[in-house]
């Protein structure tokens, strides 16, 4: 049973997107997105903790991570998009610049490896982390827009990062700390 914890754990991850979009929609209080978020960002911290110390951490567990982020997060933004629809309108330069980043990620390892990036730098875990606090900024507390141009800055620095990380890289690489610790 333990091994199957950090897969229901990405999973729950994967179902909390959809779930915010339906608050928005149903119109639920703001008061449900901090909760909402924080159990999200920890089934994103523990599912991998969880699999390393279950010895069930594979390639595959890792790349689906990675890609229950990206959905989760598009889940997130457009609930952001419906409930703060004049920030976002207003700061669509830098959501932008991080959607294009986010994708050339995706397309870079998937022209070159042929698969879904799994970096999970430690820039990287510091951008779920921004993420994070940006969407409960928004979302719960009604922040301004210099949440998403910071994020935006963090995103697009990170993404810079995950592509440098899978031009140089010989193979698909999975849970490599920085471009720094990279050999060539």
């Amino acid at each position: 049973m333990k091994r199957a914890i950090p897969f229901l754990l990405t999973t729950l991850r994967l179902l909390l997107g959809p779930f915010a979009l339906a608050a928005v929609l149903l119109g639920w209080p703001r008061e449900i997105f901090a909760p909402l978020l924080l159990v999200g960002m920890l089934s994103d911290i523990y599912d991998g903790v969880l699999a390393r110390r279950f010895g069930v951490s594979t390639p595959a567990l890792r790349r689906y991570d990675s890609l229950t982020d990206v959905v989760y997060y598009l889940f997130i933004l457009a609930a952001t998009w419906l409930l703060c629809r004049e920030v976002v309108s207003a700061h669509w330069i830098a959501i932008a610049a991080l959607l294009v980043s986010e994708a050339g990620t995706i397309v870079t390892s998937l022209l070159r490896f042929r698969i879904m990036p799994a970096t999970h730098s430690y820039l990287a875990k510091f951008y779920g982390l921004c993420l994070f606090a940006c969407f409960v900024g928004l979302l719960t507390f009604n922040a301004p827009g210099w949440t998403i141009t910071a994020l935006a800055a963090v995103g697009v620095t990170t993404n810079v990062e995950i592509i440098a990380i899978l031009c140089l890289s010989k193979r698909p690489p999975v849970d490599v700390a920085s471009i720094l610790v990279l050999r060539s």
